[in-house]
Formats: C-alpha cells, structure tokens, sequence
C-alpha cells in the first residue's frame, strides 16, 4: 500500500510518496478438533486436590469460620481455609463444580485462562433446577474469594514434593463479563443463546495449574466423579486410587480414613463416623468402582482396619486413563503451539513424555537400585550417573518395569546402557518380557513356546528386516496383523500366553512370514537403510530402534505439513533424504533426536 504524505517547506508545496507494505492480517485457530481428543470424560484432579482437605464433607458449615486443619503433634503442618466476609468455606457443591471446570479446561485445549457461561456448567453438572444460575455463580465466586494457607503442605510437581514454607493462595480467580456493557462487545458473539447476560473467565491459580499441566496430577473419569452422590465417597475413591498404587487390595487404619478424608472424629461417637464411611463405600460398590470392603475390628474402634478390594480389570483400567489422558495432552499441546505459543507447556510436555503419577508414594532405596544395576550389563555399574537414573525411572515407572528391563537389556547384549535404558522404559520395547523369559512351569507350556522353540538355529533375516523397514507406518501394521493372524491359527489358540509369545519373538516371526511368503518378489524399491547397511550380520534388536526413528522422522516432518502446505511428494522426498543422511547413526545408535531435529529443519528451508 503507498501512502502519499504532503509536505509545506518555504512556501514551496512538495510531496513525497512513502511506501509501506501492505497490511497483514494473521489468523490462527487455537480451538481444539473433537478428533484429537478419545476420552473427553478423563481430567486431571491437582494432587493437593486428593489429598488434602480442600473442600468440606462438613454439611453444617457456619458463616465467617476459619478452618485449620493439622497433621503433625508440632502444629507446624497444617491448611487454613478462610471464606471471604460472609461467606463459608467450599463444600460438596464447589467440589463438582472445580471437576465440571476440569472437564471444560481440557475440551478447550488445558489453558491456564479460560472463558466459560453459566450454561456451560449447568450442562456438565445435569443441573435441573431452575435456581442453576444463582447455584454456580456462588460456588464460582466462594471457589475465587476462598482463601488457603498451606504451611509444609503443598505438594509441587516442580520441586517434586512437598513445598517447605508458606505458601497462600486461592484455587482460581474470576473476573464476571457484562455483556451488556459496550467493553465486553467481543464477547457478545460467543454465545448464541441471548438470554446469557454474563460470563465468568476463570484463571487457575499458578501453583495448582503448574502441578495439573506437569505431573502433579492423577486422572480420573469426570463422569464417573460427578455420579458418584456424595462428597464423602467421591474422596473416598480418589484417595484410596492415589494409595493403593497398583494393588487390588488396599489396607489401611480405619483412624487413618477418617482424617484424610477427613470426617468428624468424636471418641465416644466413632461408631457414628464408621457408619458413614460404610455408607460411602457401598456406594462405590454398588458403583462397581470396588469389588468390596472389610471392616476388622477385634478390639476397639481405634484400633480397627479396612481392606478395599478392586477388580482385576482396574489396573489396567487405571493405567490406560492415564495414557489416553497423557496422549490427548500431546495432541492437544501439538494444536496450540503452531507459533510458539505457551513455549513453557513444552518442556512440561517433556516431562509427561516420561512419567506416571501412579507411584508418587513409591520410597526408592539404595537396595533397589543396586539390584537393578546387578541385572543390567556389567558396563551400567561404571556410568556415575546410572543410580540416579535407575531412581528416577522407579519414581515414574514402577519398580516391577525397571526390572524388566534391566533383565531385557542383559538379555539384548546393549552397549549403549543408559540411552538405551531410557528409550526402552518410553516406548515400552520390552512390555510383557519379563514374564516370558522367566522359566515356564510345565503345566504353562503351550502350542505358543513350542512354536516358538521348535527352530532354535539362528538365521540371518537381514533382507526380510530391511524389506519390513521400508515399509510406510500403514504398510507395517497390516503386514504386522496378518503375520500375527498366522501365528495364532497355527498355534491354535488366542490367549494372553500367545500373545506375550508373540511380542516376544515378533522380529523373528516377521521375517519368517516375509521370507515363506516371498513378499521380497514383490520389488518393493530398496530402502536407505539396505543401502548403508555395510555389515553382514544384522542384530534383530536394531528393528526396534529403526522403527523408533522412523516413525519419529515421520511424525516431525507432518508436523509441518499445514504450516508450510507441503505436498505428498515433498514430505516423502525429505523422509529419503533424511534417513539416507542419517541412516549410518540409526543403525550404530550414536544418533540424537536434536541431530533429527537440525536435518529435517535444513531440509524445509
């Protein structure tokens, strides 16, 4: 656009012609696509959440009263929960209202600041009342106004535990938008129903938005939460999800129960207070969200036990919430970071990439780690750096998974210990390994381990292995599905057994298939790898790795596939071009993500 600007000097009229370039205007949608998303159901609950006293069981609160709860003799560890000046502190009601919050905060893509109608809530919380409006205005404004003073309390996701000093702070604060008013004039449009006379953005405060975007945080069902009738059996079921790891029985003081959740405690009225913890678990019974319960009492209330038992199927259950919610996180971080946007949500990405919340409670001992380095390759025992590692990956990934594969990579030979160790804990490369290389009893022995022992000559599948390497992501899968197909009509039976089998030999059972099938006739064209590939013998543990870095090229190249409108053509030639570049480093494993990273980006330009 040239923009003409007259000028008056000594009388005499001059113009001069600035040219300026064109306006530009820049639009970038920062919605979230109902695809990405699996389970719009699962949320996380901020840690503090669970296990602290945040809101209420008692149903007579009372105007202007400050609570205080402690958890030490010393009196120097404690919450304070103070309501605003004629307020009381947050219930039951407050409770779901911050879950159905949760809920909306991930359909929006897990933004700090968010903005929300009156509407929206009601239809999360199945509201019926026509007094909906004035219910959720309230518990929104006691949520803002409420204030709590955490002294030694506070867990921090960052500092990985418990914040030593005082710290106070609300859960949220809210800003309430007229739109009526001319200000607000840009958010008139968000809304159609015209009846809506206000809105609320609500903004999480730092410390309990910090710890739900990193891991800080458990997942739970929202639906499941808001369906479960009272405040006491909801925290009852997110407590004792957090406590009993991956156990199916739970047991614990019943003293213990009544102050986490925490419910009255009175000596001569114990009786009163079990009742109600009956009452609560039932429900969850009745829920299914238990299998069942068993007070044992053989002397006094005070020294009296529960045991919760859970389903067989909930631990699983548990684990796959956690990894769908983690996965939809990816997506929805991959969405809203198109330009950089929220740049500190990638690291804490990063740090999800690798963590579990399911063993916060886990104490790791120098005993563990020195048996996980005693079943490593001799050569962990001379990284300095390998016990801290060992310990990280037993806070995030279990016990029982480090040592599986610690035993995998003693079983694989692994130079590369610690780089391989880690890969192998985030992919889950050796999943179900150590129940299959632990000797069988014999009544276990099945048509799955004589199919797998009946050759045991080693053979050199190199060609059939490159050939399922240059296979597209898709092309994989399917032959992947046939030859597992094969597998199970020729053994008989589809069992857990065969499965695990399966996984454990599937390189060798691939190539097999390739080579019986004469699949390498089919001319498939040679890839990068068969061309650099120098050595004669292959190691079938490199499939893995070749896989790994495949599918990680690929994915880093589509990401940019909208932002630079690439075609089909240009995303295939910078896949070649990149793995014949680095194909040498894959196979030798001396490659880095960074190195990846640094040859796609030369490539786009």
């Amino acid at each position: 656009m040239s923009k003409k600007i007259i000028k008056k000097n000594n009388d005499v009229w001059w113009q001069e012609t600035i040219d300026t370039p064109e306006t530009e205007y820049v639009e970038e949608n920062f919605y979230v696509e109902e695809t990405l998303v699996k389970n719009k159901e699962l949320i996380r609950m901020e840690m503090n959440l669970i296990q602290l006293p945040i809101f209420s069981k008692n149903t007579k609160r009372k105007v202007n009263q400050v609570v205080k709860y402690f958890f030490n003799s010393n009196r120097d560890t404690y919450i304070t929960v103070t309501p605003t000046a004629g307020n009381y502190i947050p219930g039951e009601t407050e409770e779901k209202v911050f879950i159905a919050l949760m809920q909306i905060m991930k359909e929006k893509g897990m933004p700090k600041k968010f903005i929300i109608s009156v509407t929206d809530l009601r239809d999360k919380l199945k509201l019926n009342t026509g007094r909906y409006g004035n219910i959720i205005k309230s518990a929104l404004l006691r949520l803002a106004e409420t204030n709590y003073n955490f002294k030694n309390t506070m867990y921090s996701s960052e500092l990985r535990g418990t914040i030593n000093k005082e710290v106070s702070t609300p859960i949220l604060t809210l800003e309430i938008i007229t739109l009526s008013l001319k200000q607000n004039e840009k958010y008139r449009n968000l809304y159609d129903d015209k009846r809506i006379k206000e809105i609320y953005e609500i903004n999480i405060s730092d410390h309990f938005y910090s710890n739900i975007i990193q891991k800080g945080y458990m997942v739970y069902n929202s639906r499941i939460l808001l369906e479960i009738s009272t405040s006491t059996a909801r925290t009852i079921y997110m407590l004792i999800e957090k406590l009993r790891f991956e156990n199916l029985c739970l047991k614990m003081d019943i003293i213990f129960l009544i102050k986490r959740i925490p419910l009255k405690y009175d000596k001569k009225n114990l009786n009163s207070t079990v009742k109600t913890l009956e009452k609560a678990l039932k429900e969850l019974k009745d829920k299914n969200l238990i299998e069942d319960f068993k007070i044992i009492k053989e002397s006094t209330w005070e020294k009296s036990e529960i045991e919760i038992f859970f389903h067989e199927k909930s631990k699983e259950e548990k684990q796959q919430r956690f990894f769908e919610d983690r996965n939809d996180f990816r997506k929805l971080l991959t969405e809203t970071t198109v330009s950089d946007t929220e740049h500190e949500m990638i690291e804490d990405a990063e740090i999800i990439e690798k963590s579990t919340p399911i063993e916060s409670t886990v104490i790791v001992t120098q005993e563990m780690i020195d048996k996980i380095l005693g079943l490593m390759p001799s050569k962990a025992r001379s990284l300095k750096t390998m016990p801290k590692t060992i310990k990280e990956a037993i806070l995030e990934y279990g016990y029982t998974k480090v040592e599986s594969v610690a035993i995998y990579m003693k079983k694989n030979k692994v130079e590369k210990v610690r780089a391989y160790f880690i890969k192998a804990l985030e992919n889950n490369w050796c999943e179900d390994e150590a129940i299959v290389i632990q000797t069988p009893k014999k009544d276990v022995l099945n048509a799955s381990e004589e199919f797998l022992n009946k050759d045991e000559t080693p053979k050199n599948y190199e060609r059939e292995l490159e050939y399922f390497s240059a296979l597209s992501s898709g092309e994989k899968e399917k032959l992947q599905e046939k030859v597992y197909r094969a597998y199970i009509e020729e053994c008989g039976q589809e069992t857990k057994i065969q499965k695990l089998a399966f996984n454990a030999a599937k390189n060798r059972l691939i190539a097999e298939y390739i080579l019986k099938n004469n699949l390498l006739k089919s001319e498939k064209p040679k890839s990068v790898v068969e061309e650099i590939q120098k050595e004669k013998d292959v190691d079938l543990s490199l499939i893995d790795d070749i896989n790994y870095y495949t599918d990680y090229i690929s994915k880093n190249i589509e990401l940019y596939r909208s932002i630079l409108n690439l075609s089909e053509e240009k995303i295939k030639k910078i896949k070649i071009e990149t793995l014949a570049e680095l194909g040498t480093k894959i196979i030798t494993k001396t490659i880095t993500l960074e190195e990846i990273n640094a040859s796609i980006v030369k490539k786009l330009q």
